[in-house]
């Protein structure tokens, strides 16, 4: 590691110190060290000694790619694509200047992408409103705002998608409950209607399409009774139940977990806490140590999961992403899904690959050709521009109400880790992961991709410029004699 990098993990250090509740005076007792000198190591005016390194990552309980310039990967990739814009092209600011930048200014970067979350927000909004304004004589009253889905996103991928206090809730609730798996999982519906009964005096009442055909779930708190639609899945139906047990349940860990990150907006509260009762429902169904111990003796096939757990394949995929607990983690996934026009509505790294903060990411990924073959699941491996290998699976399927004529759409599910996690998925088996003709070049966007010679290529890379022959073509456009 280079000595620049060190003394940039200063700021890194101070905030997960702080965020701990750790005084500067007791961590530097606990590191040997005097509180000035830690002061100066956290302000970046000293650099760090490897074994003092180690020693803060064993006081934070945080492992050295935690603490070191890996953990400003996704960050880096969310500024340069930012930076990509034609907007900056004058300023001709180099990959090495951002990386400079956020190893030292991680919180700056950050303010940087929620401007500009802000700026694309405001620039959709009112194209929006010139759109409807032609449509309806502008006639139209949006709402213009950052996505607060981006905000519960980053916040999920900060604390790698793991909230302890929530797994530890559902462990002991599924004993108060009586869960169990095998022959008797069929009645986990029952127990879940029976415990909500006893426990909290909630009826659970399961209504045909034609007495509500506008919602699948309804909580009626007046009469204290939770509807659902009869055209749910079991698997979808179970999972309302566990979540509505976790909202009876959980609400004082929720709130803890918000009031500790400082979030204010009713908007965002609203979506984290939907978050998080999905978090514990997942939990509450596919329990921690038995779900992990299941995910390794079948190499992480997922069609066996579903079964086991009477799961969705992206309840089991998205579960898979939670699998962080220190000393008991599971392949560091990454996960995204994406409908067919290539809107992304959940994305998750733990990998280490780049999912696109705002869609347009390339088409030769195979959560993208999934779509041509739904229902199979495609494994694929990919290389990325910088030279890093993954391995990745991708099935597209039909969500929506189980009934004829009802709207539906497609999406596709994307899973994947670094290839040297690959050995440990069965769907890896049969494969010569170690043959270089079986990786397909894959990108993030085209406008910071820089192969040139990509015959899907839709635009130039931001630091080519665009010189067309009208007398040649090459492999793709931009490609040039």
């Amino acid at each position: 590691m280079k000595s620049s990098e060190l003394i940039n993990l200063g700021p890194r250090i101070r905030k997960e110190r702080r965020s701990k509740g750790i005084s500067q005076s007791d961590f530097s007792k606990n590191l040997g060290i005097s509180a000035s000198y830690l002061n100066l190591l956290e302000n970046g005016r000293r650099t760090l000694t490897v074994p003092l390194l180690i020693k803060i990552g064993n006081e934070l309980n945080l492992s050295l790619k935690d603490l070191t310039v890996e953990s400003n990967k996704r960050i880096l990739a969310d500024t340069m694509e930012v930076l990509s814009n034609e907007i900056f092209d004058d300023l001709d600011i180099t990959n090495l200047e951002t990386a400079e930048f956020i190893g030292s200014n991680p919180n700056i970067a950050k303010a940087l992408l929620m401007l500009n979350d802000s700026y694309k927000s405001l620039r959709d909004d009112m194209q929006n409103r010139l759109e409807i304004m032609d449509v309806e004589s502008g006639i139209s009253e949006r709402k213009s705002t950052r996505l607060p889905v981006e905000i519960v996103s980053d916040f999920l991928q900060e604390n790698k998608n793991y909230f302890d206090s929530l797994e530890k809730k559902a462990e002991s609730l599924r004993d108060k409950i009586g869960l169990q798996f095998g022959p008797g999982i069929g009645s986990t519906e029952i127990k879940f209607t029976s415990y909500l009964q006893s426990e909290h005096n909630i009826k659970v009442k399961i209504v045909p399409p034609e007495e509500d055909e506008k919602s699948v779930k309804k909580f009626d708190d007046k009469n204290n009774t939770l509807i659902l639609s009869e055209m749910l899945t079991y698997t979808a139906r179970n999972f309302h139940l566990a979540y509505q047990i976790g909202y009876c349940e959980c609400q004082k860990i929720i709130e803890q977990i918000i009031n500790k990150n400082k979030f204010y907006s009713d908007e965002l509260i609203a979506l984290l806490k939907i978050s998080l009762l999905n978090y514990f429902s997942a939990a509450l169904l596919m329990p921690y140590d038995d779900f992990l111990k299941s995910a390794k003796k079948y190499k992480y096939d997922i069609e066996i999961l579903m079964h086991h757990y009477a799961a969705s394949f992206e309840q089991i995929t998205h579960r898979l992403t939670n699998l962080q607990r220190p000393g008991a983690e599971g392949v560091p996934f990454h996960f995204l899904k994406t409908d067919i026009a290539g809107n992304v509505s959940k994305r998750f790294s733990l990998s280490g690959i780049h999912i696109p903060r705002h869609g347009g990411s390339c088409p030769r990924w195979n959560v993208y050709i999934a779509f041509l073959n739904p229902g199979k699941i495609h494994p694929q491996i990919s290389r990325m521009p910088d030279g890093k290998v993954y391995f990745c699976i991708a099935r597209a399927f039909e969500k929506g109400i189980e009934k004829h004529g009802m709207p539906k759409s497609f999406v596709s599910i994307g899973l994947g880790c670094d290839i040297q996690y690959a050995k440990e998925l069965t769907y890896s088996e049969g494969m010569d992961i170690q043959n270089k003709n079986l990786e397909t070049p894959i990108g993030i966007s085209c406008r910071i991709c820089p192969r040139i010679n990509c015959q899907q290529r839709a635009f130039p890379p931001i630091d080519k410029d665009l010189k067309l022959d009208i007398n040649y073509r090459g492999t793709s456009p931009y490609v040039t004699v």
